[in-house]
């Protein structure tokens, strides 16, 4: 036999999912009376096998109490050799092709040895059709027909136990019962005795109903005063079950149960509903109790002061008179769903015509009455429904204000701005039209068919929100700047943002609201305005005011982070004759050409810029060696020098470069023009088409040429593609 508390390897109960673990807590709650009242040994268990609930008798039977009991496992009371069976058995129970079993259970006899007795395991079924929980009972102990040594057990008991013979006439009790009449001594006839004690009045109640149950040998119920031997009248709740032997009726055995205090409870209660209705009769609400079947049975007085006749009284009348007839149906189902589940409802209802304010009805208002109303469900003792309470409040008011903000929402609807209702959770609950049709985005009902905040913002802009903008909503409940969205095509939206936040007592955002702007023609204008006043005219290449920005950031980076800038200073050699002779439109052509040329020998990292007429410049970053700046040199005054043919005339120029590397002392962007433009003149004076290198302190070093030939000499050459080119004065 395995221990108590330890489950056997060889479980006859499969580990289940005890999902009406909610319903048998309910159950065991409102029948436990009825089980520990009960002359026979009960006990409730889980779908897992887990005793919930032992009555007395079944406490005495194993010699335990009821919460070392609970708790324990059906296997511990079992015969390992009837396991196999045991385990069909119950999964025939979960299969449906049987609703109960019967097998060995393991007792105490009082000497302390074992004692086997047959118990019967009964499946109770829920809603669905399922089991939801067991109960398992042992009978044959309370009988004197087959167990002899059980009457020590019974005379344990809480409960007056009794055996009557086969006319209804009780002949043997335990202990309790002989103590209530006050016989210390049991006896062996308890005829007579027992209808002796019996109040008249309740005895008169009874007698038809049990002359029935014993003709037809039916269990019968009952609850009646009866005097103890103390001459204290007792409410005894008495129930009995038939007992046949062999298939022969041999008599009930039953059991009586003192439910004095039950009785002075429903007493209590009783004052309690009384101090309801005064409570109700000086509460703000109108309120009303019904039966189970909706007749009113208390109004309080608010309700004159709600309907058109202050003397009008609602009890016996049924709720229907109260609200319109379209809210039935509902009221209807929600009432029959609140009967199951136990919970109450709040449902916003039309109220009928009589349903009006004396001040609304003074003031004229001949609108729609709403109202709220609030239904809770009431539940007897035993659990059984017995009739709903329910409150109404005029809220006309609040859905007037409701209606009002719907034209508001109307009027949102109906403008070009953007407008989102985004949850906790980032899920849209609203977007109004200019958000469908300009972004793609729909506000649906549910998290997995709608869009999410996420949806909307490009990444850039969803990590800023998350970062920045939710605690400034935490803090202050407002934020306004500048975001950017995207539509369905994932095009960029760049947009001017009022965010609004609803938040929780603790902190927590509940709701956000976002009123967003599309700034695309502005964003536009000041791109242009930007390029406008930062790239040269002619080229398109940055100019001298955003050269002085990059060099500025460069700078910054060399100092924090140590890397390496440059700057080269470019004038052009001989182009001063080809604007004086042959044009400035044909000068523009050549400025044109030459910025396409230095653009394309310079790497995308480095900035190529025209500072002036003739002059421009080139700031490289992140270079390793000066060798590498050499290169870059030649590579300009090789690609500058390449003959140029504007209008069929072909031209050519050179170009002088300065050099000049940051160090230490390289602070300012004026430091570094300055220096690469004294390089420069030291190029030019050196006879042109060459590059020089300015030193720390302010002096030139060697520089070099280009890869390609001599330095030109300065003179321009300006030819005719067919002739061969004639010098003109430099």
């Amino acid at each position: 036999m395995t221990n108590p508390g330890e489950r056997p390897s060889g479980v006859v109960f499969s580990s289940r999912d005890p999902s009406g673990g909610d319903t048998l807590l309910r159950h065991v709650s409102r029948l436990s009376g009825v089980y520990d009242a009960a002359p026979i040994g009960v006990g409730v268990w889980s779908l897992e096998g887990i005793l919930v609930h032992a009555n007395p008798v079944l406490c005495d039977l194993t010699g335990r109490s009821g919460s070392t009991l609970t708790g324990e496992v059906f296997e511990s009371f079992i015969d390992p050799a009837e396991a196999p069976a045991i385990r069909q058995s119950v999964q025939g129970l979960w299969d449906g092709t049987r609703n109960f079993f019967e097998c060995s259970f393991l007792c105490l006899r009082p000497d302390g040895s074992d004692l086997w007795l047959r118990t019967h395991v009964y499946a109770v079924y829920g809603p669905g059709g399922r089991p939801e929980y067991l109960v398992s009972q042992i009978f044959d102990f309370v009988s004197g027909w087959a167990v002899e040594d059980t009457t020590t057990l019974t005379d344990q008991s809480p409960v007056m136990l009794w055996v009557t013979d086969d006319q209804g006439v009780p002949r043997r009790g335990n202990r309790r019962c002989t103590e209530f009449i006050g016989q210390l001594d049991a006896i062996d006839d308890l005829s007579g005795t027992l209808d002796e004690i019996v109040h008249p009045e309740d005895f008169e109640t009874v007698r038809e109903p049990l002359r029935k149950a014993l003709a037809a040998h039916e269990p019968f119920e009952f609850t009646a005063r009866s005097r103890r031997h103390d001459g204290q009248w007792r409410w005894l709740h008495s129930r009995a079950a038939p007992v046949f032997v062999q298939g022969a009726f041999r008599g009930y055995s039953g059991a009586s149960l003192d439910v004095t205090d039950d009785v002075r409870h429903r007493q209590r209660l009783e004052d309690i509903e009384r101090l309801f209705e005064s409570v109700a009769e000086a509460g703000p609400l109108a309120m009303l109790r019904t039966d189970a079947v909706g007749r009113v049975r208390y109004a309080n007085g608010r309700w004159g002061g709600l309907l058109e006749n202050p003397e009008v009284r609602l009890n016996g009348l049924g709720w229907r008179g109260i609200v319109a007839p379209e809210h039935s149906d509902e009221i209807i189902e929600r009432g029959r769903q609140a009967r199951e589940t136990g919970e109450p409802f709040v449902m916003r209802v039309l109220a009928n015509d009589a349903f009006i304010s004396s001040e609304r009805r003074s003031a004229g208002f001949d609108g729609r009455h709403w109202a709220e109303l609030r239904v809770a469900p009431v539940f007897d003792a035993d659990g059984v429904h017995d009739g709903f309470v329910a409150t109404i409040a005029d809220i006309t008011d609040q859905v007037a204000a409701g209606e009002r903000a719907d034209q508001l929402a109307r009027v949102l609807d109906a403008g070009t701005d953007f407008l989102l209702l985004v949850e906790r959770n980032g899920s849209i609950t609203y977007a109004n039209e200019a958000t469908e049709d300009g972004l793609g985005i729909r506000a649906v009902t549910g998290v997995d068919s709608g869009h999410f905040l996420m949806d909307v913002l490009d990444s850039d802009s969803f990590t800023f929100f998350h970062d920045v903008v939710e605690p400034v909503l935490v803090e202050t409940g407002r934020w306004k700047g500048e975001l950017t969205m995207r539509d369905a095509t994932q095009r960029e939206v760049p947009v001017s943002a009022l965010v609004l936040a609803q938040s929780s007592e603790v902190g927590h955002l509940d709701t956000i609201s976002i009123v967003a702007r599309d700034i695309s023609d502005l964003k536009q204008a000041q791109w242009s305005m930007r390029q406008l006043a930062t790239h040269d005219y002619l080229t398109g290449l940055p100019n001298r005011l955003l050269l002085y920005e990059h060099l500025d950031q460069a700078l910054a980076r060399f100092h924090r982070l140590g890397q390496s800038v440059a700057l080269l200073y470019l004038d052009l050699d001989r182009f001063k004759p080809i604007n004086d002779e042959l044009g400035h439109h044909v000068g523009d052509a050549v400025i044109v050409t030459l910025a396409d040329r230095i653009h394309a020998v310079v790497r995308d990292t480095d900035t190529p810029a025209r500072i002036g007429g003739d002059e421009f410049a080139v700031l490289v970053e992140g270079f390793e060696a000066i060798e590498q700046l050499e290169r870059v040199a030649r590579r300009l005054i090789d690609a500058i020098r390449e003959p140029i043919t504007v209008e069929g005339i072909m031209v050519q120029v050179g170009v002088s470069i300065g050099i000049v590397a940051a160090d230490g002392d390289t602070s300012e962007a004026d430091q570094l023009l300055a220096r690469a433009d004294a390089a420069m003149y030291e190029a030019k004076a050196r006879g042109r088409g060459q590059f020089v290198f300015a030193n720390a302190d302010g002096s030139v070093s060697s520089g070099g040429s280009g890869a390609v030939g001599p330095p030109a000499p300065d003179t321009a050459g300006l030819a005719d593609p067919g002739s061969a080119p004639g010098p003109l004065p430099g």
